[in-house]
C-alpha cells in the first residue's frame, strides 16, 4: 500500500501509536527484531523513545514499507486499540488518495465543494477563508472534525460526496 504519499498528520499519528504499543525502546526494538530481522540501532540511534520512534516511521515511509509497519507491530501486540485504529485509517486514507491525488489538478474545485458538504454547518462563518488550497489540506482538515464513533468518517462522505 502506499506510504510515499502518505500525509504529515498521518504519519505523526503512527508514530504516537507505535510509542503507545512499545513504551520502551527495548519493546520497540524486540518488534523491530521479531517481525522484521532490523536492529533498531541500524535505523534509529539516540533521543528519547518519541525520536526514536519517528526515525523508525520515517525509514520504513522512505522504503514504502509503513503498511507492513503496522502489521509487524499489530503481529506482535495484536490488543493495542490505537494500532487498530491507525492501521484502519492508514487503510482508508492511503486508498482514497492513491485513488483521487491523480485528479487533484483536475478536479479540486469540486473537492472543495464535497469537502464544505461533509462539514456540519455550525464549523464555517466565511468560506472564502476556509477552504482548504490543497488536497492533503482537505484530509487533514476532515480529520480534525470530530465526529460521533459510530458515524461513517468524513473521508469517506466526501469522497461519495465527490464521486
Amino acid at each position: 500500500m502506499n506510504g510515499g504519499n502518505t500525509p504529515g498528520y498521518l504519519l505523526k499519528k503512527i508514530k504516537n501509536a507505535l510509542c503507545s504499543a512499545f513504551p520502551s525502546e527495548i519493546k520497540l526494538a524486540m518488534m523491530l527484531d521479531y517481525q522484521f530481522s532490523i536492529n533498531l540501532e541500524e535505523i534509529a540511534r539516540g533521543g528519547d523513545l518519541t525520536d526514536i520512534v519517528y526515525k523508525v516511521v520515517k525509514d520504513f515511509k522512505t522504503r514504502n514499507s509503513l503498511e507492513n509497519l503496522l502489521d509487524g507491530a499489530l503481529n506482535e501486540n495484536p490488543d493495542n486499540l490505537h494500532l487498530k485504529a491507525i492501521k484502519e485509517e492508514f487503510k482508508i486514507t492511503t486508498s482514497l488518495i492513491n485513488l483521487l491525488l491523480p485528479l487533484e489538478n483536475n478536479f479540486f474545485k469540486q473537492m472543495q465543494q464535497a469537502y464544505q458538504a461533509c462539514c456540519p454547518n455550525n464549523l464555517w462563518d466565511d468560506w472564502e477563508d476556509e477552504l482548504p488550497d490543497s488536497f492533503y489540506e482537505i484530509l487533514k482538515k476532515l480529520d480534525d472534525i470530530p465526529q460521533a464513533t459510530n458515524d461513517q468518517k468524513r473521508i469517506v462522505k466526501s469522497v461519495d460526496r465527490l464521486l
